[in-house]
């Protein structure tokens, strides 16, 4: 898998140990956060909401991981 700064900062802030635990914390499905990491799915707007919905965090300072 290759490292995606987004969900790895993700993880690293909220304490999350893998992926599958990123996935819960993010309410999402396994196969999107596995084939954003690959870089077959991009990161939507849909996807950015997702992210500040569940970590509080600033549009802006998830953009700055993109």
């Amino acid at each position: 898998m290759k490292n995606h700064k987004l969900l790895d900062a993700i993880k690293a802030e909220f304490g999350l140990k893998n992926d599958s635990a990123l996935v819960k914390f993010l309410s999402s499905r396994p196969p999107t956060i596995s084939k954003i990491r690959a870089g077959k799915l991009p990161i939507t707007p849909d996807f950015i909401l997702l992210v500040h919905d569940m970590t509080d965090w600033e549009i802006k300072r998830i953009k700055s991981f993109l």
